[in-house]
């Protein structure tokens, strides 16, 4: 039995219809169709977030916003810091004990937070700072925002434009952690800080005494001295 080959190259003995795919013998072989183009999604670009709390813009996957603490992942706003009537000048502590920071540059919390600034850790430098009036903020100064902590840490990226607040009430001191983005460690007086070493609860007063230490951002240390006024 004699057998036709189909458009589409099978062997046949129908004549005028392929037996194997139906196709009809002497016509045209079907055009191939081009391929079904790949679906691909575009690539999500990540927008800056406005903060709900305080309008500043923040990177689309930030957790806190910069400016004001606000947490973007629990919709927590953040703790309000205790200050002075607004327009009110800030009035000197009454008080038997004096309070003094020293800020400086720790090489030890650089080994253990310095990628929070991806910059190299500074040469060794030490200020002190008074602390005579019922708070002193803690963070980065920015003209534009009207921040200017009385203890401004420019320098260190890791450290939040609103980071701590430190609080007098008669003799004794506090730190409060303002929901900053990178975290307000405290160090017993001889204790040295290490890996277990926990941050504050944002909004928490944390008691402090002559000696202990605060650590925030990538380098900076605070020592809190008391001395009879």
């Amino acid at each position: 039995m004699s057998t036709v080959a189909c458009p589409n190259g099978h062997q046949s003995t129908d004549p005028d219809w392929c037996d194997t795919c139906g196709a009809k013998i002497g016509g045209s072989p079907p055009s191939p169709q081009p391929p079904s183009p790949a679906t691909t999604s575009p690539a999500l670009t990540s927008a800056p977030v406005h903060c709900p709390h305080c309008t500043e813009l923040n990177p689309a996957d930030a957790l806190f916003c910069e400016v004001c603490g606000y947490d973007f992942t629990t919709g927590q706003a953040p703790p309000a810091p205790v200050v002075t009537t607004s327009g009110a000048p800030a009035t000197p502590v009454a008080s038997a004990v004096g309070w003094i920071v020293v800020v400086e540059v720790d090489a030890q919390w650089f080994a253990l937070k310095g990628a929070l600034a991806d910059v190299p850790c500074p040469t060794s430098s030490s200020s002190t700072v008074p602390l005579s009036n019922h708070t002193a903020l803690i963070g980065r100064s920015s003209a534009s925002r009207g921040v200017r902590p009385e203890i401004a840490l420019d320098a260190d990226t890791g450290v939040s434009r609103r980071h701590a607040q430190f609080v007098r009430d008669g003799d004794n001191l506090t730190v409060v952690d303002l929901s900053s983005t990178n975290g307000t460690y405290v160090v017993a007086a001889g204790a040295e800080p290490d890996d277990a070493t926990a941050a504050l609860v944002p909004g928490m007063p944390n008691e402090l005494h002559d000696g202990d230490r605060v650590y925030v951002g990538a380098w900076s240390r605070l020592t809190v001295r008391s001395s009879p006024a």
